[in-house]
């Protein structure tokens, strides 16, 4: 008979990490984040950063008017940019861009001319006077937010055009028919 002897070996003890040290965390965080990195990178090398994303408010303009709003808004001025146009029953938005990066914004209603500037300015808005664009006459109404609104009323359709240090009245003179 043979007789098999068995080696006594001495326990090996596992760190508390599980054998991880902070140099292989950096590794898989460097590994993770190196692609990541490069995805943003070409998304702003391709698809321009900072560049506006525009719309054709063509859809929503054409909406309003089989809803027999009158008068539609023409295009915004030269190097203004469209960036929303929605319509929902009963109201129109669309959303600019000026030269500048300034925001303004067109809402048209059926909404009777002091309601629809109570609701878009939380009832904030003070009248200042008025503003007469080629021939159309404009109410003006300032926010203690430093907005100020435009807002006429032709036809059946009440109109706001509301910035804050775009030129509102240059974007009055190309939407107004």
């Amino acid at each position: 008979m043979s007789t098999v002897e068995t080696a006594q070996t001495e326990p090996t003890s596992v760190p508390a990490t599980g054998g991880r040290t902070p140099k292989d965390m950096a590794l898989s965080l460097g590994v993770l984040l190196i692609p990541v990195l490069l995805l943003v990178l070409g998304y702003r090398l391709f698809y321009g950063w900072d560049a506006a994303v525009t719309v054709d408010p063509a859809n929503a303009v054409a909406s309003a008017g089989r809803a027999s709003f009158a008068p539609l808004p023409a295009a915004a001025p030269d190097g203004w940019q469209t960036v929303t146009a929605k319509w929902q029953p009963g109201v129109l938005r669309i959303g600019y861009l000026d030269p500048d990066n300034n925001g303004a914004r067109l809402v048209q209603s059926r909404t009777a001319l002091d309601a629809l500037v109570k609701d878009e300015l939380d009832g904030k808005a003070q009248a200042d006077g008025e503003t007469v664009v080629g021939t159309v006459s404009w109410q003006r109404f300032r926010a203690p937010d430093g907005q100020t609104v435009l807002a006429r009323t032709a036809g059946n359709t009440t109109t706001l055009l509301i910035g804050q240090g775009a030129d509102l009245t240059g974007l009055a003179a190309a939407i107004a028919r």
